[in-house]
């Protein structure tokens, strides 16, 4: 065998693992591993809201009181905010909060240091049992801190993740974006995922841990908050699950431009991720390792793997037609991309084009954002996405 056809098949094969074989294999194993777990409705610990800002004036207000219409007692939450130097008008808008919500503090920062560092601040200030962390924007339903708590009753279980839904933005599908769409289909892995305790990264927006299994952020790396707490839950051998009837919304970005900018922040901070969770990828961790590699890491790498891919397929394309009709396929998948992009800037909705479109504009955000991590170019700040 060449190094092409090695090469070919290989990146054919990874490609399809991640994206198929392997969301059917753990729906399949979900259901031979799958246990019951113990939880209760009416257990109430006390808890604490965890929420980092940067320039939230749009939406901070109205994230922090949809909480107060929570079934959960309000006596038994305190809600800690810390602004990361925001310069509009966040710190006088949660100031004045203050005032009106109880059990609120609110701790503005100086310097501006990121995310993490302001997290891990604040889970200093934290005196609940529970973490639950959110962000900005995020409005939790009202029983979603209930469904989140509930199966902490269980001390087996280290985190859990709520289910979050993204609302499309009334510009997104004039400008191509289909994330909630995508987002659909990543539920429902973390949702089997989550069913055999091994969640490989929580919702961002809408998740929960024990505060003693906290693990303080990398301050000298970018890393996903997200992706990290949960991962530093499972690496204590404690289950990490995901409830779907812990619910809670946001609004995609209402331009494609602006997703993308956030793929290429992301993928790049992902990256950087990998050397605080590299030993959670040795095999001995099992379905741990299995998701990392599978439903992550090769999804971060997809676009080497697409380039690779077309360029062997170009060098076998006279060795059978085999290759021949492959090479036709990605070419009419970058063709029916390239239509998407011209039906959108025109205003004509065809779904097949404009989710060819999506899967080819954010792989190439993906690209950037390894170059910028190899680059060591992605600051551990985060730019807020622009609110309506």
């Amino acid at each position: 065998m060449s190094l092409s056809v090695f090469l070919f098949i290989s990146c054919i094969f990874l490609l399809i693992h991640s994206y198929l074989f392997y969301p059917l294999s753990i729906y399949f194993l979900k259901n031979i591993l799958k246990k019951d777990i113990n939880a209760d409705y009416k257990f109430e610990p006390k808890i604490s809201i965890l929420i980092a800002v940067y320039n939230e004036e749009m939406v901070i207000e109205k994230t922090l009181r949809n909480f107060l219409n929570s079934e959960y007692d309000i006596d038994k939450i305190e809600f800690i905010v810390g602004s990361d130097n925001s310069i509009d008008r966040t710190n006088e808008i949660l100031t004045n909060l203050k005032t009106i919500i109880p059990n609120l503090q609110f701790i503005p920062f100086n310097t501006r240091r990121g995310k993490s560092q302001i997290l891990n601040d604040l889970v200093k200030y934290a005196t609940g049992e529970i973490l639950v962390f959110s962000d900005a924007n995020t409005i939790y339903q009202s029983d979603a801190l209930k469904n989140l708590v509930k199966h902490f009753i269980n001390p087996s279980i280290g985190g859990v993740s709520g289910r979050l839904l993204l609302l499309d933005h009334e510009k997104a599908a004039e400008t191509g974006n289909q994330e909630s769409k995508y987002w659909e289909f990543e539920n429902w892995i973390k949702e089997n995922e989550g069913s055999m305790g091994c969640l490989i990264g929580a919702n961002g927006g809408i998740y929960s841990i024990r505060k003693d299994l906290f693990v303080p952020l990398p301050s000298d790396s970018p890393v996903m908050d997200d992706f990290y707490i949960s991962l530093k839950v499972l690496e204590q051998e404690k289950k990490f699950i995901y409830d779907k009837t812990a619910i809670a919304k946001e609004e995609i970005a209402s331009d494609i431009k602006i997703e993308f900018r956030r793929r290429i922040r992301n993928n790049a901070i992902d990256l950087s991720s990998i050397q605080f969770i590299k030993e959670l990828l040795k095999p001995k961790f099992g379905l741990i390792s299995y998701g990392l590699w599978s439903h992550k890491i090769v999804r971060w790498l997809s676009p080497i793997l697409l380039i690779v891919m077309l360029i062997t397929n170009i060098i076998l394309f006279d060795l059978s037609l085999f290759y021949s009709y492959l090479f036709f396929l990605q070419v009419l998948l970058y063709l029916c991309s390239f239509l998407g992009y011209l039906f959108t800037r025109i205003g004509i909705k065809f779904i097949p084009f404009s989710l060819c479109y999506y899967f080819v504009f954010m792989n190439l955000a993906l690209l950037i954002g390894i170059f910028r991590f190899l680059g060591k170019k992605q600051p551990a700040f985060w730019q807020s996405t622009k609110r309506s």
